[in-house]
């Protein structure tokens, strides 16, 4: 049956996850594995008995469980499981959709700031954006997201169903990556921009067996996807807006979301240009806290027209310097663009004059001189931003702090 998940050294076949399927006789209420194959395992076993679940990082704190209202009783919670025997793939979807009304998975969300919140989601909307057919049945998946997370989800279900390999790099040495996609030929690789500007340095050769590229969770950065296409040069590469409280909504083709008219009546835009969506392409909580029929994403756009948007912030990543608003994608763009440097983010720090003042950690190649790239960065940034722009300290990082789900810690 070929090939399912491949991680540290070691390939399962859907052959033995169909056994170990088979196997199994009780499943924790609550997912909370390390291991990237028990996870995936654990959420097909509750596909096929129907059986609610909540996926949980592995390395949530007692104190982080307690916070989100979860007793130890509760993490310990087993279901004794009532299904019949699996012989096949397609049996095994079969049982899935025999399923599909009793079935929920919770998630929490987990962003760059603010406390996560709990979100419940039918097969139906968590699979809005898988494709099924036979022109998907050669894909080979690179899995760069975490598991128990949305993005990571949209890969496991869109590679599951069309019973593709995935090969899971999410925590590989980044040395380790290059040989290991030309091994398994990978087509398909999704990732935040920040994961792919983390392994671009150790890639020094062309992977013309990739044929789609797709970056989400962060802004779009027009340099990165340059710097892909020399790499990937058969790829199309597709921006997606996601998240764990709606789904996958919108695809781009650069920095540019579309509004399809199937959902043109649920998408607004406020007046400060927040985007709303309408409660019917949410997941369930209760914790959204929705104006009439509409939910604030908290993301900024800018209009382009009726049906089409950019991106530019988070309402809660834009920074008060002394009264002004300062956007840190803006300065940090204008960071990455100065020759030497792989990535950089840009904070506030207290300040009792301004209220805050912007600080910056900048991760440059190696043997490059850090006092001279700072005051470099410092003169072009000079020359193109205002002054209220410009960060006052530099930090110079081996790497940036990343979240659970591989984006950058904006705290």
């Amino acid at each position: 049956m070929g090939l399912f998940l491949y991680r540290n050294s070691c390939e399962i076949m859907y052959e033995q996850l169909i056994n170990d399927i088979n196997e199994q006789r009780t499943l924790k209420r609550y997912i909370k594995e390390r291991d990237p194959y028990e996870i995936l395992k654990n959420l097909v076993v509750s596909l096929v008995s129907g059986e609610r679940v909540v996926l949980l990082d592995s390395d949530f704190s007692e104190e982080e469980t307690r916070n989100l209202g979860l007793s130890a009783e509760e993490l310990n919670e087993e279901i004794v499981l009532n299904k019949r025997k699996i012989d096949s793939f397609d049996e095994l979807l079969t049982n899935i959709q025999e399923n599909n009304d009793n079935w929920e998975i919770v998630l929490y969300t987990s962003g760059t700031t603010g406390r996560p919140k709990r979100v419940a989601h039918k097969l139906d909307s968590i699979t809005r954006g898988v494709k099924m057919s036979e022109k998907y049945t050669n894909n080979i998946w690179a899995f760069a997201y975490n598991p128990t997370h949305f993005a990571g989800l949209q890969v496991f279900f869109q590679a599951f169903y069309n019973q593709n390999p995935m090969i899971y790099i999410f925590d590989m040495d980044r040395k380790e990556i290059e040989s290991v996609l030309r091994k398994y030929n990978v087509t398909h690789i999704s990732a935040t921009p920040t994961f792919y500007r983390s392994i671009l340095p150790y890639i020094g050769g062309v992977m013309p067996s990739v044929e789609r590229v797709t970056m989400g969770g962060e802004k779009y950065d027009r340099d990165l996807e340059n710097q892909l296409l020399n790499i990937f040069p058969n790829a199309d590469v597709r921006n997606i807006y996601a998240s764990t409280e709606a789904g996958s909504i919108f695809s781009a083709k650069g920095d540019i979301f579309s509004i399809s008219t199937r959902i043109a009546d649920k998408v607004r835009f406020a007046e400060d240009n927040e985007l709303l969506i309408h409660k019917s392409l949410l997941g369930e909580s209760d914790t959204f806290q929705l104006d009439g029929d509409w939910y604030r994403t908290g993301d900024i756009v800018e209009r382009i027209d009726e049906s089409h948007f950019r991106f530019v912030s988070r309402k809660t990543e834009m920074i008060n310097v002394g009264g002004y608003k300062v956007n840190p994608h803006e300065v940090e763009d204008e960071i990455k663009k100065i020759d030497g440097v792989l990535d950089a983010i840009v904070k506030a720090r207290n300040n009792r004059i301004t209220g805050n003042i912007l600080v910056a950690e900048v991760k440059i190649k190696d043997g490059i001189d850090k006092g001279e790239k700072e005051r470099e960065i410092i003169r072009t940034l000079e020359s193109r931003l205002q002054n209220w722009k410009v960060p006052r300290m530099f930090t110079f990082v081996d790497e940036i702090e990343l979240t659970r789900t591989g984006k950058k810690v904006r705290k």
